[in-house]
């Protein structure tokens, strides 16, 4: 009888270890069928249909076409745990029909979890006043002569006007004459006739050229030639140095000389120092970034573009999770932000980090979709 039960016994397992196994098998069978091709995630082009090789480029381990950051069931998320940016961007439904896609990337989609697992961050597009920043050395202003001339000039003004109704010509005459003299000299010293109508305007030497920390400091910034001509009166500075503490000083452009220093190929722009409580020594150095306006224009961060060599692809994140590629034309950059002439839409949001990783499952997929790879062979 207890051999019996144990027959009965072995027999049970057995049977059930084949169903076990025959269930495996199919699973193996069904995952295989899935693996139709190995790619190498930097190098799309190199494929093969056996497991285990590896890039002839680079040497990466070649991974399955379904082993991708893609969910394939991304449809079945729950539509109430779309964050924000997606549902701002399925309500803008934009026509964009006249933006250009890379021929060799394709849309990829994402799931909420998987995108901060890689690091994902988005920012939205805006149409904002852009700055170019040029920046120079410069020197608190201790100008004695300049002082001293602009002293003279206003001297001249002073008599002018005293002996204008004077019966003696001769009087008149040299008063005039003092006059542009001394005004000539403020021009060989660098001074332009804006500069020196509003010195004749306000009446008074500005004292900050003999004397720090009074009324009026101003600044000598050391401007390249070839950006002199982008420096107007009346842009905004900001001024650095190791002896200003916590915020830059903010100053305003005042005047652009006209003569260029052969040995340097420099000019001399002044600033005017905002009101400070702050000492400051004549002759201490400093550097200075002057804000010189380009216009308002539709603007991304730097860190959006992929530069591909031969165009500028930005990601822009739509409903559902879903990435698109877009070929971008820019107008120009500054040290922060690109121009966009074509691409892109104000108020759609493009991926400023991870958008490598995105861009490498983008051309893998866009590979994958076009079936390119070995049909007789291996790449690898």
């Amino acid at each position: 009888m207890k051999i019996l039960l144990i027959l009965l016994s072995l027999s049970f397992t057995l049977v059930s270890c084949s169903k076990h196994q025959g269930h495996d098998g199919a699973n193996a069978d069904s995952s295989e069928k899935k693996v139709s091709k190995y790619i190498c995630p930097m190098h799309p082009q190199i494929s093969s249909d056996k497991s285990g090789q590896s890039c002839s480029i680079c040497g990466m381990d070649l991974v399955p076409v379904d082993g991708g950051m893609e969910d394939e069931d991304f449809e079945d998320h729950d539509h109430e745990s779309m964050n924000k940016e997606d549902k701002m961007s399925m309500e803008q439904n934009t026509d964009l029909s006249n933006h250009e896609k890379p021929q060799d990337r394709a849309n990829i989609k994402l799931r909420l979890d998987k995108q901060q697992i890689i690091g994902v961050k988005t920012q939205e597009v805006t149409r904002k006043t852009m700055f170019e920043t040029i920046k120079a050395p410069g020197r608190i202003a201790f100008d004695p002569e300049l002082y001293t001339a602009q002293s003279e000039y206003l001297e001249a003004l002073r008599q002018k006007g005293k002996v204008k109704n004077s019966p003696l010509k001769d009087i008149i005459r040299s008063t005039n004459e003092m006059v542009n003299s001394s005004r000539t000299r403020l021009q060989v010293l660098g001074l332009g006739d804006t500069e020196i109508k509003a010195l004749a305007k306000k009446g008074q030497v500005s004292d900050g050229l003999i004397v720090s920390g009074n009324n009026d400091n101003l600044i000598y910034a050391d401007v390249f030639e070839s950006n002199l001509a982008k420096i107007k009166p009346g842009q905004s500075v900001k001024i650095k140095a190791s002896f200003i503490p916590g915020e830059p000083l903010k100053g305003e452009v005042v005047s652009v000389d006209q003569l260029i220093d052969p040995k340097t190929r420099s000019g001399k722009v002044r600033i005017k120092i905002d009101k400070t409580k702050l000492s400051i020594r004549p002759e201490a150095f400093v550097t200075v970034e002057i804000y010189v306006p380009l216009g308002n224009h539709i603007s991304i961060p730097l860190e959006a573009i992929i530069d591909t060599g031969k165009d500028l692809i930005a990601f822009v994140k739509k409903g559902r999770g879903e990435f698109e590629p877009r070929i971008i034309t820019k107008i120009f950059e500054t040290d922060d932000d690109i121009a966009v002439l074509k691409g892109l839409e104000v108020g759609e949001i493009v991926v400023t980090s991870a958008n490598f990783m995105i861009d490498s499952e983008s051309r893998l997929k866009s590979v994958i979709k076009k079936g390119t790879g070995s049909s007789s062979g291996h790449n690898h």
